[in-house]
């Protein structure tokens, strides 16, 4: 990737991974398509990751068979590691 330093690109993922505080955000896409059913967010903001470990690295191969590889394709591997805020009996599991 040619475009922005890592501080950046990560508050882009984080932003696309919390759920919009207004319609605005959304642009456009207000309701979920069809082949997007169950949709979810991963959090209600941001604010709540605390901590974060990044690993980079070049991608050597392409990230799609049936079509032309381009210098901007990425390949992101998440992991996510859940943690209550708040214990309680519903949440006790995640501990």
């Amino acid at each position: 990737m040619q475009s922005g330093d890592i501080d950046n690109r990560l508050k882009t993922l984080f932003d696309a991974l919390r759920m919009p505080d207004s319609k605005e955000e959304l642009g456009g896409y207000d309701k979920p398509g069809e082949d997007e059913a169950p949709f979810y967010c991963l959090m209600t903001d941001d604010k709540l990751i605390t901590k974060i470990a990044v690993e980079t690295d070049r991608l050597l191969e392409p990230t799609a068979a049936d079509r032309e590889n381009n210098d901007n394709d990425s390949r992101l591997v998440i992991t996510v590691r859940l943690k209550p805020y708040d214990m309680n009996w519903d949440n006790l599991n995640f501990s």
